[in-house]
């Protein structure tokens, strides 16, 4: 599954790498982190706001546009707000089935969160250093947009961290995953594991665990988990 990502993007590397139409607001700021913020974020989790991409329209020449969502969505069967729908049964299942085939949308992010059993986080990011647009459905509820992440199975060697892995677009992929006229037939050469050869991971400190922690050190390499190693005993 994923349940918790980071986003550093720079407006520069979103138009750079998705030829996206960004608001006037995010444009003039050095990241894009939080919607239309200025700081980076380190430590997205649910119900927090996210940048997302949506299709073209006339307004914007075909142009894809970003936009602020909420990540997760509200369902009368759901005791707290779905994060992720599965990629194999979202044109099935009612609660996805009309965004899968209508209203999809890509999650910008620089890396994911991931736990190995039972406790360890590790971070996942593209090998290149470019940000990723995570496949991701949305609805509209009055004038905020919310969305969950699309899962895969994970590729192996991403598989021994865990069996699921969000659905990241190469940029060829981006306009037709987002275009309501390609179908699930259409799409069916998209929406397949990527490749683990392309990501990079490794363990970070437990601190990750606390929405309230907002760092750049938590996508930094941690082998002691956190906690400070030992001093070593001198020999003289």
């Amino acid at each position: 599954m994923c349940g918790r990502f980071s986003n550093a993007t720079t407006p520069d590397q979103l138009k750079a790498t998705f030829n996206v139409q960004l608001p006037q607001s995010l444009s003039t700021t050095p990241h894009g982190g939080r919607g239309h913020n200025a700081e980076p974020r380190w430590n997205i989790a649910p119900s927090h706001e996210v940048d997302a991409m949506t299709a073209g329209s006339i307004a914007t020449g075909g142009q894809k546009m970003m936009r602020t969502m909420i990540w997760g969505v509200a369902t009368p069967k759901s005791p707290r707000p779905l994060i992720n729908a599965r990629s194999e049964t979202m044109f099935e299942k009612p609660t996805f089935r009309t965004a899968a085939r209508k209203q999809r949308c890509a999650v910008v992010a620089s890396g994911w969160f991931e736990w190995l059993a039972p406790k360890q986080p590790y971070y996942i990011h593209r090998r290149d250093g470019q940000p990723m647009a995570m496949a991701g459905l949305y609805w509209r509820d009055g004038d905020v947009s919310r969305c969950v992440v699309v899962t895969t199975a994970a590729d192996d060697g991403l598989s021994a961290i865990h069996h699921r892995a969000p659905l990241v677009l190469a940029p060829q992929d981006l306009d037709a995953w987002l275009d309501p006229a390609h179908g699930e037939d259409s799409l069916a050469g998209i929406i397949a594991p990527s490749p683990a050869s392309g990501f990079d991971w490794y363990p970070v400190s437990h601190e990750v665990g606390s929405t309230r922690v907002n760092h750049r050190r938590l996508i930094a390499r941690d082998d002691h988990h956190g906690i400070p190693p030992e001093p070593q005993m001198s020999l003289f």
